[in-house]
């Protein structure tokens, strides 16, 4: 019988899957944990199968886990020699499962009739295999929040506690054979029930265990109906125990005491939860059958995380979202409250009266647009009717107001309410902090409900009445914050009105912003300035430099001479040299040479030597041409003061070294670019200070200290890590750009091109350069087969870039190869500009017309994520939708910008900047012309 006719042989796939598992990271990835989650099983069964130590009963789980293995080792670009030919043949699996089911059936053929009996009887039993019990909530597990696009698996990380080794106790008595009963007891959603479900591990790894949850047609009707039928080897799921043997609940009480000494029917695990309240009430009569039962059997669960714990959770935090987002926000260490309090928050939103949604809507807005996090009750006040219609309105009663808060302060599964008031505690002296600056009360909007709200209202702008609530009620350092949220959508004489409260308010930012945003308006109108240099406060160089810029912009000369009259250079404090800098910049600009110079005087002979200040003090004496200060300050040795071994110090080196290298100083650069050599590491921790150097030297072209590291540490330079593309192209463009040709026949002979990993396109793509830099023809050839074939997709600038790079003459081959992967329907769609880029590059292509209309086809016009902190990114995809001639998704695109926050960016769109010149109205439409005096 040849090769092909044997049948597969189940222990020999098994055998090659672990064997590749293991060769595909030092760590065995995909965790026993993700292969559990593919195939719907628990981790231990994944092991045991794995091991050979247990037969799958199905083989489809199994299969997941082969393919789930397979999609690993393909995103990883790994092959092995010498594995089994059928080892991702789904048909060579099942004839192997089928031909190991055939074997031991041959085996146990005189036990089949007795098994196939035990079979009927466990069928007859309540509950279901334990094995198949994989879905928490069915149990009645909270639903934990959600964290978008970061979700690890159906239920967060889990971390144990003292509770958890007691619970475990208990199950180990049980599958000793002896029966036993256990109920955590602790206030809402402190994690009493997913304690339950992760001590079900062990029993599930036993195998033999059923679960039965009685709760149809009630819990306390199904317990009675099915206690008597319990057998051997059966949880009794009893979540909410008081709802079983609550009032009225004697005969269940009993039963279940019978159950627990009935030797013929262990082991049985009865698992309950109570909240604190329930449990003494249940107790109070301490003969009846209920307080007998619950007698010692009781596991207290903490109600917070706090010391060991705390830290074991942060550590945990590390691999998931949701334990981040919960532990930076919950309160008092009560993380699990955090965890489960967020879908009872969204369903109280959900449920509630108009009124009641329409403060908490307003209290979304009003954090999502930038207020602090206590917002005074006065704002609600004013803010929560332009949410509601005029019939709601008409129906809300006198007392809506008071009905609403009493609804949105109701706790939520032991977590704080929707909107709750900040009461004060002035035995700790923090009294101040419950109230606003005019004694009004504040409250706090539920931080779930405040993440929830940037997300699903981001594409929302708010009603008017909510910006003149704000511009009469919010805290005074809020105004000029919203008056920015306002006018990136658009409402500019709201925004205006805003900042012009801010400034009454002494916020000197808001003034500057004030000036130059309304003489854009009208030019002529020289009202704005004159108020602002009356009104403003000026106490900071800083914003007192941005002041004089936009005065100078607006052309507004006696109003300069009034500034510098009251904010003498003289008096400047000199504390802060990058604030300096930007007061002598804005000085320089509005020609005030007299002020100018004693400032620099002053400054270069005694500000402090801060590396990252002194970068920006030296940048601007250097742009004014001030070579005496310049030369004084660089006198006192700046470079010899930074602190190599610090955070602040690696990171603030990239500002100085090019300051430095502007300003003439070559001595201090080379000097200190040597002392950084010193320090610096090829380390693959982006945020290592020996990494932070290594990539300032580079910002700074300092070509021969990187050499110097490379030629002291060849060794540390590893080809692994998911760094080593880019850490080698610098490196070989430093060794060419000093023609150190030995040393970079050195590095090119470990093969970087064939043995770093193309987790990042970029990456790869600045070693593809790279490589052509140095005329490694051969290894580029390489790389870029490997990239063409391999490299991720997800990224739409990366991909577009290296796009480009590989359409050189050398490599229209790979050019082919990668189309062919059809990169433009697997890119992710998070990315504006990246998607802008990539239809440039694809528009640059003869071949890739097709993959023009398939990205298109996705619509990223619709799609993409508009990210107000990456302002060009909406113009960039407009330029790529336009050479496309995309014009119905351009003018969608342009749509969207002003619920983003990104309304400048329609004003530079064609056809949008004189239209909506003032600005615009919450509806979408033109607003009509204003100016100064509609602003009171």
């Amino acid at each position: 019988m040849g090769a092909a006719d044997r049948e597969p042989d189940l222990a020999v796939l098994l055998t090659a899957l672990a064997r590749v598992r293991r060769q595909i990271t030092l760590d065995g990835q995909p965790s026993d944990r993700t292969l559990a989650k593919a195939a719907g099983v628990s981790p231990t069964t994944v092991g045991a199968w794995l091991r050979g130590a247990r037969f799958p009963q199905q083989i489809d789980p199994l299969i997941r886990i082969v393919d789930a293995v397979r999609e690993h080792a393909r995103r990883t670009t790994h092959a092995w020699a010498g594995e089994p030919a059928e080892l991702w043949d789904k048909r060579c699996w099942r004839d192997a499962h089928i031909a190991e089911a055939r074997r031991r059936a041959g085996e146990t053929s005189r036990a089949v009739r007795a098994a196939d009996a035990r079979s009927v009887l466990e069928s007859g039993r309540p509950g279901t295999p334990l094995d198949q019990v994989t879905d928490p909530f069915m149990l009645e597990v909270h639903r934990p929040i959600t964290v978008d696009g970061a979700t690890v698996g159906v239920l967060p990380s889990y971390v144990r506690r003292v509770h958890d080794e007691r619970l475990g106790q208990v199950v180990d008595r049980v599958l000793g054979g002896t029966s036993a009963m256990a109920v955590l007891v602790a206030g809402s959603s402190a994690g009493k029930t997913r304690a339950c479900w992760e001590a079900l591990g062990p029993l599930r790894a036993a195998g033999g265990w059923r679960l039965w949850h009685p709760f149809d047609p009630t819990r306390r009707e199904a317990a009675l109906q099915e206690l008597d039928r319990v057998g051997p080897r059966t949880v009794l799921w009893l979540n909410e125990t008081q709802e079983y043997v609550g009032e009225g609940g004697e005969r269940v009480a009993a039963k279940l005491r019978a159950l627990l000494t009935d030797r013929a029917r262990a082991p049985v695990l009865v698992l309950g939860t109570l909240w604190r309240k329930h449990h003494a009430d249940l107790t109070r009569s301490s003969g009846s059958q209920v307080a007998q039962l619950l007698d010692d059997v009781v596991i207290e669960v903490p109600e917070a995380f706090t010391g060991a714990a705390l830290e074991a959770m942060r550590r945990a935090a590390q691999a998931d979202a949701r334990l981040a987002e919960a532990v930076e926000h919950a309160v008092d260490g009560k993380i699990n409250q955090y965890l489960a309090g967020g879908p009872a928050l969204l369903k109280r939103l959900e449920t509630a009266e108009p009124a009641a949604k329409a403060v908490i809507w307003a209290a979304m807005d009003l954090r999502r647009l930038g207020h602090r996090t206590t917002i005074p009750l006065a704002l609600l006040k004013a803010a929560a009717p332009a949410y509601l219609t005029d019939t709601e309105w008409d129906a809300a009663g006198e007392d809506w107001l008071g009905q609403a808060l009493a609804y949105t302060a109701e706790p939520c599964k032991g977590a704080r309410g929707p909107l709750t008031r900040v009461r004060p505690r002035r035995s700790q002296g923090r009294a101040a902090a419950a109230v606003d600056p005019d004694g009004e009360p504040v409250y706090r909007l539920a931080d779930y409900l405040d993440q929830h709200g940037r997300v699903t209202r981001a594409d929302q702008i708010p009603p008017v009445g909510l910006w003149t609530a704000a511009a009469a009620h919010a805290h005074p350092a809020d105004l000029g914050v919203l008056g920015d949220a306002a006018w990136a959508r658009g409402l500019c004489r709201e925004a205006a009105r805003l900042h012009k409260q801010a400034v009454r308010q002494g916020n000197v930012v808001a003034a500057g912003t004030l000036v130059r945003r309304l003489h854009e308006l009208d030019p002529a109108d020289r009202r704005p300035a004159r108020w602002v240099v009356a009104h403003a406060c000026l106490d900071d160089p800083f914003h007192v430099g941005n002041l004089l810029d936009s005065l100078h912009r607006a052309g507004a000369h006696d109003q300069i001479a009034t500034v510098l009259a009251r904010y003498p250079a003289g008096r400047v404090p000199l504390d802060n040299p990058a604030r300096l800098g930007v007061l002598l910049d804005g000085l320089h600009k509005v020609e005030a040479h007299e002020q100018f110079i004693a400032l620099a005087e002053r400054a270069a002979a005694h500000a402090p030597l801060d590396p990252l200040g002194v970068g920006v003090l030296l940048d601007s004496l250097h742009k004014a041409g001030a070579h005496d200060q310049l030369a004084t300050l660089l006198a006192r040795d700046p470079a010899a003061h930074v602190q190599l071994d610090t955070h602040y110090g690696a990171l603030s080196l990239r500002r100085l070294l090019r300051s430095l290298r502007r300003a003439g100083a070559h001595d201090q650069f080379t000097a200190l670019a040597r002392r950084a050599a010193a320090h610096a590491a090829f380390d693959g921790d982006p945020l290592s200070e020996g990494r932070l150097l290594m990539d300032s030297l580079h910002a700074a072209e300092a070509h021969a200290q990187i050499a110097a590291v490379w030629a002291r540490h060849p060794a540390c330079l590893t080809l692994d890590n998911r760094h080593s593309a880019l850490t080698v192209a610098r490196l070989l463009d430093s060794l060419y750009g000093i023609e150190a040709h030995d040393q970079i026949a050195a590095l090119l002979a470990r093969d970087p091109a064939g043995r770093v990993p193309l987790d990042n396109t970029a990456d790869v793509r600045a070693l593809l350069n790279a490589l052509r830099k140095v005329g490694a023809h051969e290894q580029f050839t390489a790389l870029a087969r490997r990239a063409a074939a391999h490299a991720p997709l997800d990224d739409p600038y990366t991909v577009g870039t290296l796009l480009r790079t590989l359409s050189s003459l050398e490599a229209r081959d790979h050019v082919a190869a990668l189309l062919a992967r059809d990169p433009a329907g697997r890119v992710l769609l998070d990315n504006a500009a990246g998607l802008g880029a990539l239809l440039f590059d694809l528009h640059c292509l003869d071949e890739a017309h097709d993959q023009i209309a398939t990205l298109l086809a996705r619509d990223p016009a619709a799609n993409t994520t508009l990210n107000p902190l990456v302002p060009d990114a909406p113009y960039l995809l407009m330029f790529g939708l336009g050479l496309v001639e995309a014009h119905d998704q351009m003018v969608a695109l342009a749509e969207r910008l002003p619920a983003a926050g990104l309304f400048d960016e329609l004003l530079r769109t064609d056809g949008y900047g004189e239209r909506f010149r003032f600005g615009r109205e919450p509806d979408g439409s033109a607003a009509d012309r204003w100016g100064w005096e509609d602003l009171e």
